[in-house]
């Protein structure tokens, strides 16, 4: 140890948060897979639904599990506008009303993990899937590992939301 500081050690697999990027194809969570099957379905021959598609009494079997997500300025920031209430329990934290710059410095870390999936799905228009588990860097997090699809909703090219759907499991503790 010098400095005074605390010592430093290599960090355990437990304590580190790692997430992979898998195909739509690959999601195994029945929760996941249905909001990834109702984007689907929705989008049809389009390369993705828009936003008024998305009707809460559809999708009721999930709606604790989702995100609705507008995208602002072109993808500058981006604004909750609905959070299940697993999605709040899970981070303890109220996401509707607001921003993800708001969340940056309130939580950097999941903030900035966020900013990359939002700004790359918004920009190329394009669904993302990811699975994996979250270290102590993310205090809050009352889980071990989960599945998250983020999708794209808007018209012609232009993405004006993002409909996350994420399936938790375990209890982080």
């Amino acid at each position: 140890m010098r400095g005074g500081g605390a010592p430093l050690h290599k960090p355990r697999a437990s304590e580190i948060t790692s997430f992979e990027r898998i195909s739509l194809a690959e999601l195994k969570s029945p929760v996941v897979r249905q909001g990834v099957d109702h984007w689907t379905a929705l989008r049809g021959a389009r390369r993705f639904p828009a936003r008024q598609d998305i009707h809460p009494r559809d999708i009721k079997a999930i709606l604790a599990n989702l995100l609705l997500i507008r995208v602002l300025d072109g993808g500058s920031d981006f604004e909750f506008r609905i959070a299940g209430d697993a999605q709040i329990q899970t981070y303890a934290i109220d996401f509707a009303g607001k921003r993800l710059s708001e969340l940056k410095h309130t939580s950097p870390a999941y903030g900035y993990i966020l900013a990359g999936l939002f700004g790359y799905v918004a920009q190329f228009g394009e669904p993302v899937a990811l699975r994996g588990k979250f270290g102590p860097g993310f205090p809050n997090v009352r889980i071990a590992y989960c599945e998250t699809a983020f999708m794209p909703l808007g018209s012609g090219d232009a993405v004006d939301h993002l409909l996350g759907c994420t399936a938790f499991v375990g209890n982080g503790s």
